[in-house]
């Protein structure tokens, strides 16, 4: 029985009876196998880069114990910002095995996770940023899966969101394993040692850095050794602990400090100069002068009617601010790290200003001054992003990445956004759920554009399925006039790995079943085998399953291109081309005049061809002639005979 539910009793139909492989397809209705998985490359390169940073929690030990039997599911529980996503991603990886995948499931409304595991598969599942009112549902899911994973003798690690256990379903609670917090300084001294920040044992001793990294999530430590970096690239011949003193005055908290500043500002432009410096530090001055006026102007504070050589210069608007030119003429914080402190602090304490300060980003992205280049707009929307999402105000980033997305010249700044969003812990599931809603939908050649990248360069490191759903919408909808690097992108995920080229053609498969001849699944299987894959890396059957179904369902004037594409393969690659016919004439098998056709088309692409290519398509497709004549039964001397009187 086959995973599409379809029976096989007995066979029917023709046999073969000549020399190669068979591959049989019954009727119109045997589906591509079900994807067998292989692992995600680039998800490999970001465990790698994760394994030179972990230090194993308390905890750690147990899960790696029960996790070593097959058909294991390990539910992980720990305080908020002990690592546990992390944990359970390094438990995953200590089973590697080349030959199995490693996938990232999620709690999906469209269900995109159900294909069933197979051994040695391994699962995770973070639901550490769920939202409590999805929490229930999300648990039965995991129930779900946790009978798939013993049955399948796969693995899966789930990680639980930092809530009271006592709302975990009971028959779950077996399944859990509580971690700690990894040893704090060793954490900071690998993510230092992966920048080439190395520090003796006495520069890391002090009691403020220990007591300081106590309170860090462990998500934090990363920044902290950016911040140390960032420290010694501003002065490489200081000392290592001068380093870690700036990193913890950049970091520590500074709300009370910023609060101070901002009240001792008493005029309103000296409060827009600091807000508007902290959003676009790193700019060129006379924007960041420009661009508050601009937000002065849009909450409607009354503008400066003095003559003009009366208002205040530059220099002393700076005056009373922490803030300085550097030798470029760009506008930086005297202290580091200081701008982002500036910025929560607006955010936190003056709530009303955030639907202005959409605003005014957006028309900043609009309207820029001439001196903004693409880095600052970027940087700009970057940090806009990071506060939105601080601030739970993710649903109208979802409207101004829309927004931005549907006009060409504003793509980067979009993708800005979804970059940030889909990365994001808590609200990543919500970004991927929009994307979903926009793919479906109407999307435009723009809109088109921004997703296809966010989900071929975001998305696919950690949700490669979900990524694939959603390109493979898009490339539907926007049809064959649409971007092309949609397609591309779709097609480049699938080729790296088997399990999603398999999943692809299942895809294809039930979309020719649903539309027939319009499905635009013809069209897009047809680009995609454009290039044939080898059979290491999809099957042979499974081609040939999805190949039979376009050519029962679809005109031959749509598919002959590409099996003259084919062809021509086999022209310059005998070996292979064998495997091709093979695979055509598996397809045809079912209906004789299918046979017919695929007999035809290769007559066509004979005479098509420049007259000194004949001799060389004409052994070719001889060779197709011979396949097709035994896979109807036909003696080889028979067969010769009715060529001779064709010709």
């Amino acid at each position: 029985m086959t995973d599409g539910g379809t029976r096989i009793d007995e066979a029917r139909g023709p046999t073969n009876t000549g020399p190669g492989p068979q591959y049989n397809v019954f009727g119109g209705d045997f589906r591509p196998p079900r994807p067998k998985v292989a692992p995600s490359r680039v998800a490999l390169e970001h465990r790698l880069w994760l394994q030179g940073r972990f230090v194993p929690p308390h905890g750690f030990g147990e899960a790696r114990n029960r996790l070593a039997k097959p058909g294991t599911t390990v539910l992980l529980a720990g305080p908020p910002g002990s690592g546990r996503r992390t944990a359970a991603v390094m438990l995953l990886h200590d089973q590697e095995d080349p030959t199995t995948s490693f996938v990232e499931l999620s709690f999906s409304p469209e269900n995109e996770d159900s294909t069933p595991p197979e051994a040695g598969d391994r699962l995770l599942l973070d639901l550490s940023g769920i939202a409590e009112e999805d929490y229930e549902a999300a648990q039965q899911q995991l129930y779900g899966y946790w009978g798939r994973v013993e049955q399948a003798g796969a693995r899966m690690v789930a990680v639980l969101p930092a809530t009271d256990q006592e709302l975990l379903l009971p028959a779950l609670r077996q399944l859990v394993i509580t971690i700690g917090r990894p040893r704090e300084l060793a954490v900071l001294r690998r993510h230092l040692e992966g920048k080439q920040v190395r520090l003796a044992s006495d520069d890391l001793g002090g009691e403020e850095l220990a007591a300081t990294l106590r309170r860090f999530a462990m998500r934090d430590m990363q920044r902290f050794a950016d911040v140390v970096a960032q420290a010694r690239a501003a002065d490489p011949a200081g000392q290592a602990s001068e380093w870690i003193q700036q990193a913890l005055g950049a970091l520590s908290d500074r709300s009370g400090e910023v609060a101070l500043k901002v009240a001792g500002l008493s005029s309103g432009p000296q409060r827009a100069l600091l807000l508007a410096a902290a959003m676009l530090a790193g700019a060129p001055a006379d924007a960041v002068f420009h661009h508050t006026d601009r937000l002065l102007g849009m909450v409607d504070h009354t503008p400066d009617e003095r003559p003009l050589l009366e208002r205040s210069d530059l220099a002393e608007r700076l005056k009373t601010l922490p803030l300085e030119m550097d030798a470029r003429g760009r506008i930086r914080f005297a202290s580091l790290a200081y701008d982002g402190a500036v910025r929560t602090h607006f955010w936190t304490y003056l709530p009303w200003l955030r639907q202005w300060l959409r605003k005014w980003v957006a028309d900043l992205v609009d309207e820029p001054h001439p001196a903004l280049v693409a880095q600052d707009r970027r940087r700009l929307v970057e940090r806009f992003t990071e506060q939105s999402l601080r601030a739970a105000d993710w649903k109208a980033l979802h409207v101004l990445a829309g927004e931005w997305a549907a006009e060409p010249q504003r793509s980067e700044e979009a993708l800005a956004v979804l970059r940030l969003g889909l990365d994001h812990d808590r609200y990543g599931a919500g970004f991927r759920s929009k994307i979903y809603e926009w793919a479906i939908g109407q999307p435009s050649p723009a809109l088109a554009r921004v997703l296809g990248r966010a989900c071929g360069e975001v998305m696919a490191r950690t949700h490669p399925d979900q990524a694939l759903v959603r390109l493979h919408h898009l490339a539907r909808r926007t049809g064959a006039k649409g971007p092309a690097e949609v397609r591309e992108t779709l097609y480049e995920l699938v080729r790296q790995d088997r399990r999603l080229y398999l999943k692809l053609l299942s895809r294809f498969w039930d979309g020719l079943a649903a539309r027939g001849e319009a499905s635009a699944d013809i069209r897009l299987f047809l680009e995609l085998v454009g290039e044939p894959p080898p059979r290491r890396a999809v099957p042979d059957d499974a081609l040939a399953a999805t190949w039979a179904k376009v050519l029962s369902v679809a005109r031959r004037e749509q598919w002959a291109a590409a099996v003259h594409r084919w062809l021509s393969v086999a022209r310059g690659q005998p070996q292979i081309g064998d495997r091709l016919m093979d695979v055509l004439v598996t397809a045809a098998t079912a209906r004789p005049e299918l046979l017919t056709a695929l007999y035809l088309t290769g007559r066509e692409w004979v005479g098509d061809g420049p007259r000194e290519e004949r001799t060389g398509r004409t052994e070719v497709a001889t060779r197709l002639w011979q396949k097709i004549d035994s896979a109807q039964g036909i003696e080889p001397a028979q067969a010769l005979r009715t060529e001779e009187r064709m010709r």
